[in-house]
């Protein structure tokens, strides 16, 4: 049956087609789109109607833009429920996809106002800071920064990398598995726009959307004991939130 696309925009008529051929696995995730001169060709329309039509599709989360190169059919997002602690790597297998992680820094510093704030010290405290990259299907979506008390976890600084496992599992998890009790965690999210350096990092264009998240992790007994701000790839995330009436 063919449908009735009398009176539908024509950019309209293309985003759909498209999008259709993206949710039927025609086009997968990594596919680069036809360039836009062809689209306009394609669908009897001018480049900037098929960039129109492209546009909806990124705000929709389906492609994605890579400045000087193309566009690209993004993965399906990943789906993170906020409401407890959750282990990316089992999340994202039991979705389907392959999990990686990075470690790219591993480094003392000293607390500034916000991070002493956070995790009850003193400014000039020293931390020790963890940076991670994960990916989902070889493709950079988080990037995670955390801080911890140099005078809690003195040991992480000589741990050998394979020790530390961060490409397998999270902060909050090697934490508990050097022994500490964990009660919960204090998020605060936000959306935001990623600058320059941080879409390099995160493989995406510069201005595209990002959520962000600042994070403390408690022990049982109420103690700070890690302070991390998340960087979500906005085409590749979604939260999950349950509100209790």
């Amino acid at each position: 049956m063919q449908l009735n696309t009398r009176g539908i925009p024509r950019y309209i008529q293309a985003r759909e087609h498209i999008s259709a051929k993206i949710r039927s696995g025609e086009l997968r995730c990594g596919d680069r789109l036809p360039p836009e001169h062809d689209l306009a060709a394609q669908f009897g329309v001018s480049r900037m109607t098929i960039r129109k039509s492209i546009d909806g599709l990124v705000d929709a989360g389906l492609v994605y833009r890579r400045h000087g190169v193309g566009v690209f059919v993004s993965q399906s997002p990943f789906q993170r429920d906020h409401t407890h602690l959750t282990d990316f790597f089992a999340t994202c297998r039991m979705e389907g996809h392959a999990p990686s992680a990075k470690l790219l820094k591993r480094e003392i510093v000293a607390a500034d106002e916000i991070q002493a704030e956070a995790l009850q010290i003193k400014v000039g405290d020293e931390l020790i800071r963890l940076t991670t990259l994960r990916y989902m299907d070889g493709t950079p979506i988080t990037y995670h920064d955390a801080f911890l008390p140099l005078s809690l976890f003195p040991n992480l600084v000589d741990l050998p990398t394979a020790d530390l496992a961060l490409d397998k599992q999270h902060t909050w998890q090697l934490i508990e598995n050097i022994g500490f009790g964990l009660a919960n965690v204090v998020e605060k999210l936000k959306a935001q726009l990623a600058d320059k350096e941080l879409a390099e990092i995160l493989e995406t264009e510069t201005g595209s959307p990002v959520l962000y998240g600042e994070r403390v992790l408690y022990s049982e007994e109420g103690r700070p004991l890690k302070y991390a701000r998340c960087f979500n790839r906005g085409d590749s995330y979604s939260l999950t939130v349950v509100l209790v009436k």
